[in-house]
């Protein structure tokens, strides 16, 4: 009985690590930054305010809404991950903040002079 004990705790040992990288999860990050932001009070009494940014990428730009305001300042270089309807952005201190996606929008980029 003492020996399968040892056992099924020497495979419990050996299975954490695993367990604790699956919760991680390994999100494409992309390069942009935040265009604008603007504080919008909510509710009969504006007790609660919501925090509204424009994030550009690469060749999206997103328009989110967060219930917590972000520690980042306009045209500064961020990361984020777009998450099906939410924006993960990764702030200075490399904390992880979720934004709701309003509205997501694709930008030409603007072909080069001769180039056809």
């Amino acid at each position: 009985m003492r020996g399968r004990q040892v056992a099924l705790g020497i495979v419990v040992l050996l299975l954490a690590p695993l367990v604790m990288l699956a919760g991680t999860p390994n999100r494409p990050w992309q390069d942009g930054e935040l265009l604008s932001r603007k504080t919008i009070p909510v509710g009969r009494t504006f007790l609660r305010n919501e925090y509204v940014y424009r994030v550009r990428g690469f060749n999206c730009q997103y328009v989110v809404v967060s219930k917590t305001p972000l520690q980042l300042d306009l045209y500064v270089p961020i990361k984020f991950s777009p998450d099906r309807r939410q924006l993960v952005i990764q702030e200075t201190d490399g904390h992880e903040s979720k934004a709701h996606i309003l509205q997501r929008s694709h930008v030409r980029i603007a072909a080069e002079d001769g180039a056809k």
